[in-house]
């Protein structure tokens, strides 16, 4: 009975030690999360992908999160961006735990989005660093808005 137990504990172990380890394909993107401070606690998969273009960038979702980047969204019109889920801790946002959502083109993280783990309640968008689009754009977001319908039709 005993050599079930300490069987049945072992892979119970094994199990819980599978979620915060980080592919060998990921480390660039666990790398960029730590540069920017942040201690990753496990990687949660590919949330999804999609090729940029310029009919989506001016749709809600899209929108919203390429308008909290610090990257020209124009570059990557026609790429494919892979979304990649990571959760981690040291972030801004919360004192807890944090969902981040790295965006990945080609190998490389180019930014991503982040929301406080666990309660969907708390609605909105953030910027990889937790900041909102109000934060980080000089003007109301109906001026932004429209200003950048017009930029990505043109």
């Amino acid at each position: 009975m005993k050599i079930w137990i300490s069987l049945l504990l072992l892979i119970f172990s094994l199990g819980c030690n599978e979620r915060n380890e980080i592919p060998k394909e990921q480390s660039v993107l666990q790398s960029y999360l730590e540069s920017k401070g942040y201690q990753v606690i496990s990687y949660e998969g590919r949330g999804y992908r999609y090729e940029l273009t310029k009919q989506k960038i001016i749709e809600l979702p899209y929108m919203m999160y390429w308008g909290l980047q610090s990257v020209d969204p124009s570059d990557y019109f026609g790429k494919t961006i892979n979304i990649e889920q990571f959760i981690v801790t040291n972030h801004p946002l919360s004192e807890g735990e944090v969902d981040v959502a790295v965006f990945e083109v080609e190998g490389q993280p180019i930014g991503g989005t982040s929301q406080p783990h666990g309660d969907p309640s708390y609605g909105g968008y953030w910027s990889l660093d937790g900041h909102t689009l109000e934060e980080l754009q000089p003007k109301s977001f109906q001026e932004w808005r429209k200003e950048w319908v017009v930029k990505y039709t043109e």
